[in-house]
């Protein structure tokens, strides 16, 4: 939830440096890439870089390795992810 909440700062400040000019043509441009056009393996290399920033504890991985349930470990995965459906976060 952390960080969510440093994404929209982020966001915001980004916006801050905008400026709306009528005679200028809007355009998309991907950050993840220095083309500024969208490739998938961009934006996998952009996801896989920020989940292994958020793991350096290895936790995670570890998890993965137990000998147990998939549906147990994807359990706690999303408790230490704080991801749960619980009354807080919905």
């Amino acid at each position: 939830m952390e960080s969510e909440t440093i994404m929209g700062a982020n966001f915001l400040e980004d916006l801050q440096d905008l400026s709306n000019d009528p005679n200028h043509q809007d355009q998309w441009i991907w950050k993840g890439d220095a083309s500024g056009r969208y490739i998938v393996g961009s934006a996998y290399k952009l996801l896989d870089s920020d989940a292994r920033d958020k793991n350096q504890d290895g936790a995670f991985r570890e998890l993965w390795k137990l000998k147990i349930p998939a549906k147990a470990a994807f359990f706690a995965w999303r408790l230490l992810r704080d991801r749960l459906p619980t009354k807080n976060n919905l």
